[in-house]
């Protein structure tokens, strides 16, 4: 094995490596964060609101989808 295949190979290893890295913070990471600050605009909204209870889980539920929505998350 050459010199140049040795620092391919070592090249492609890291390549592979920060791949895996940017894979699990894009796809359960970072949902995740965003879920959590969702959730919590929606509670602070629905708590400001001087509604019935159905009323209040209407309005949580619609700003934490909406939230989602537009951070790129679908449910």
């Amino acid at each position: 094995m050459t010199n140049l295949q040795k620092w391919f190979l070592i090249l492609a290893m890291w390549l592979v490596i920060l791949f895996a890295i940017f894979t699990f913070y894009w796809v359960l990471i970072r949902p995740a964060g965003i879920r959590r600050m969702c959730a919590a605009k929606a509670k602070q909204v629905s708590s400001e609101t001087k509604s019935g209870l159905s009323n209040m889980l209407e309005i949580n539920r619609a700003v934490y989808l909406d939230c989602l929505r537009c951070n790129g998350i679908e449910k």
